[in-house]
């Protein structure tokens, strides 16, 4: 049983890792998903994300939860989830109740993809929306009986269930009328929450404007002021837009307490609405005040009048039987009994309003405005001009970090010490960001950013200047405009480290595009050929390099891409020339080497070569290319005579721990056993570096493997299995961008199929790819067909 209400938790199991988990309940209610589909939705930031599935699929298997084949997984588990909905959905209300033990994986720590929280937060709302109804139901049934008590108690649990929306306006009457008939004090509760949305339950309370949200999340503070002893005076102490106001004039609803907010100007204009009259001197009016008994909140103390403020401070030696709040940003300037600090919000407290915390930050100011529908920006703007230009500055620079860090911000506002602590004091104190400098609502305060590009580009660059390279491209892309000679090196350093993480990750096509747009540069250009020639595009790599110097370090990769592009006798001259370079280049130009001599059947040449290769790689702890080598000294042992698996078992076991090596070891191993028509075998090892290539995300490989498979299956004449792999291993390659494999798998769908069309297709993948040999074969190959056929 897998149980997910109230948390996640596996019967009979102590796993409790929380996204395989997740993953458990989303198959029980969803059904089987593809593979990668489910990859991409649990794991979406990962660098890898088909790995981080296949790790999560092998440990659930070995709790027997899951099950799946090469293109999907499923489960087929009991889960409390289903059981609730299907007792609910059944009409038994009471039993479904029972089996609902808090909300749909509740207590989530896992950072998780935006549309996997939407679909955890959708069932969690859904399943509550049930509960509810079903509380409803069984409340209008025990009015029916003139079970009042009954019908009130069920109408309050339809009220509180855990993980339940806020109630939708139409359920409020029929909940009202419910808990009215028996008294209930909940129903004064529900009064309140009508008004704010401008219905009218009540006549004991005046109405609240329906445009205001009214106090949201600050139940705790209010029940702190409703409890203040008698005589005691209050500080309410908090930024502007924290909810100061709000606060104070939900509590002159609940209880009548007298509000007056600050008023400057003329003497005693604050307190005048009090006094009445403010004629008599201030010994008059203070024994006026102190006479009246009033419970008292004044808002907004650094705008009150300053006779007002004396007098007030006065007020307080006297110590009236009345209670006193008082609100301001700062510290209070006399001793109180009470010091209520407010802070912005935390999800906890917006829980009731998905996606508010994420919005806003917890800033009551912009709490209200997404309440409300109203634009962010403009509402953050309102309380940004209220600051000082620097504290803007200062505010903009924070909110354009990820990881807030004060000193880089105040470099690139160009502050001092002094101006900077102000800043900072300004900011704190209009509660717009934490003790650390994390900006309250990044989200909007991002787009408020963005309405100011020259701002922007600014203090973008200003931030640039300060990051290590990798961090500082994003920076200097918002920036471009303003960028000088004397950040060139700068920039280039970001460039080439941003393009060499994206190629170790596995996206050399991005990282090509990125350096599309970077200065010009040789180092750019070359690390831009390799990172096109990783994406399997030769002559768009060749022609990254046409203006580049014929050093052995460029003339080496232009040996490869040359072999290729099926330009043996260029690459080979390439390669001989590169040999008299460092150790990388020489490395890369006896790979080179070895592959030519292996396609001329010099074996001994190529052996010699690739042993080379692998030796220098080793030397330069480059553990992924040395074993590329190896793979390829493999191909060559074999075609001279030594059994296939044994001359392939030392990279296969080297490669354990690198998919990438492992697929392209066993595809050519593959291949091995085809040529000498071991064709059982060369399927089992082409499956068996599909499995490989599926579990790594690699595309191309995948498609490589596919299409060998499909080979091998059309050889055999099952035609039809055949057909299903080529279909796959075109829509894997064309997903990848890999056009030789593409072509090879048209062609050979075509050759399948008997359509011409389909071949010439491929024949012009081919040419339009620049692999000018395969579109030769093709075309020799579809000569062949048609004199067979006709």
């Amino acid at each position: 049983m897998l149980y997910t209400l109230g948390g996640l938790r596996l019967e009979g199991s102590n796993f409790g890792r929380e996204k395989p988990l997740l993953l458990l309940a989303y198959l029980a209610l969803e059904g089987p998903k593809p593979r990668r589909f489910l990859a991409e939705l649990f794991w979406p930031e990962a660098a890898d994300p088909m790995n981080s599935l296949a790790v999560a699929l092998s440990k659930l298997r070995k709790l027997g939860a899951i099950y799946g084949d090469e293109s999907r997984a499923w489960v087929d588990l009991d889960c409390d989830a289903l059981d609730l909905q299907d007792t609910l959905r059944s009409g038994r209300w009471e039993e479904g109740l029972r089996l609902y033990r808090g909300p749909f994986a509740e207590g989530l720590k896992e950072a998780l993809g935006a549309e996997l929280e939407e679909w955890v937060l959708e069932v969690r709302e859904r399943l509550a929306l049930e509960v509810r109804l079903a509380h409803l139901v069984l409340a209008e049934r025990a009015a029916t009986q003139a079970d009042f008590a009954e019908a009130a108690a069920q109408a309050e649990q339809a009220y509180r269930v855990a993980g339940a929306p806020p109630l939708e306006p139409e359920v409020l009457p029929k909940l009202h009328r419910l808990l009215l008939a028996a008294a209930h004090p909940l129903a004064e509760t529900l009064e309140r929450e009508a008004r704010e949305l401008g219905l009218s339950l009540s006549r004991s309370t005046p109405s609240r404007n329906p445009a205001q949200p009214g106090l949201v999340g600050r139940e705790q503070e209010l029940q702190s002021l409703l409890n203040t002893p008698e005589g005691a005076w209050v500080w309410v102490k908090g930024g502007a837009g924290l909810g100061k106001s709000a606060l104070l004039r939900e509590l002159e609803v609940r209880t009548g307490w007298l509000y007056l907010p600050a008023r400057s100007g003329l003497p005693y204009a604050t307190l005048e609405p009090l006094l009445e009259s403010v004629q008599g001197g201030e010994e008059t009016l203070l024994r006026r005040l102190a006479s009246l008994g009033e419970n008292l909140m004044v808002d907004g103390w650094e705008q009150i009048d300053p006779e007002s403020q004396r007098l007030l401070t006065r007020l307080r030696n006297l110590r009236p039987p009345g209670r006193v709040l008082l609100a301001g940003r700062g510290e209070p300037p006399f001793g109180v009994e009470v010091l209520l600090e407010l802070k912005p919000l935390g999800p906890g407290e917006l829980s009731a309003f998905p996606g508010a915390y994420e919005a806003t930050g917890g800033l009551p100011a912009l709490v209200a405005a997404w309440l409300r529908g109203e634009p962010l920006e403009a509402a953050l703007e309102t309380r940004l001009l209220a600051l000082g230009e620097e504290a803007r500055q200062v505010y903009m620079a924070l909110a354009l970090l990820e990881n807030p860090d004060l000193l880089l911000a105040r470099n690139a506002a160009g502050l001092g010490a002094t101006a900077m602590a102000q800043a900072v004091d300004e900011l704190l104190s209009a509660g717009l960001i934490d003790l650390n400098g994390a900006v309250y609502g990044r989200e909007a305060a991002l787009r408020f950013v963005a309405e100011r590009p020259a701002q922007e580009a600014r203090l973008s660059l200003g931030l640039a200047r300060q990051l290590r390279p990798q961090q500082a491209l994003p920076f200097f892309r918002r920036a471009r405009a303003l960028i000088e000679k004397a950040d060139l090196p700068h920039l280039l350093q970001a460039y080439a480290t941003w393009a060499t993480e994206l190629i170790r990750r596995g996206f050399p096509r991005r990282a090509a595009e990125e350096l599309a747009e970077a200065p010009q540069h040789p180092e750019l250009s070359l690390l831009r050929a390799r990172a096109l020639e990783r994406a399997g595009l030769y002559r768009e790599a060749l022609e990254a390099m046409r203006f580049l110097p014929d050093t052995p370090e460029h003339l080496a990769l232009k040996a490869a891409l040359f072999h290729r592009s099926g330009r043996a006798d260029e690459a080979q001259q390439a390669a001989e020339k590169a040999l008299s370079g460092g150790i990388e280049s020489r490395a890369e130009a006896h790979n080179t080497l070895g592959l030519i001599h292996l396609a001329r059947g010099q074996l001994a040449e190529a052996s010699a070569a690739f042993r080379r290769a692998a030796a220098l790689w080793l030397g330069l702890g480059d553990e992924s290319r040395r074993l590329g080598a190896l793979g390829n000294l493999a191909i060559v042992r074999a075609r001279q005579g030594q059994d296939a698996a044994e001359a392939f078992a030392e990279v296969l076991e080297a490669a354990q721990d690198n998919p990438q090596v492992q697929a392209q070891a066993l595809i050519n191993l593959g291949k091995e056993y085809e040529r000498k028509r071991n064709l059982v075998e060369a399927l089992q090892s082409f499956l068996q570096a599909e499995q490989v290539a599926l579990a790594s995300g690699n595309l191309k490989q995948l498609a490589l493997a596919l299409n060998n498979a499909g080979a091998v299956q059309h050889t055999l004449g099952q035609t039809d299995t055949a057909r299903t792999f080529y279909q796959r291993a075109v829509a894997a390659a064309r997903e990848a961008g890999e056009a030789y494999v593409l072509a090879l798998a048209l062609s050979n769908l075509a050759e399948l199929e008997g359509d011409l069309e389909v071949w010439q297709e491929a024949i012009a993948v081919s040419e339009n790819a620049g692999y000018s040999d395969l579109a030769q074969q093709q075309r020799e190959q579809l000569r062949v067909f048609m004199e067979r056929s006709g």
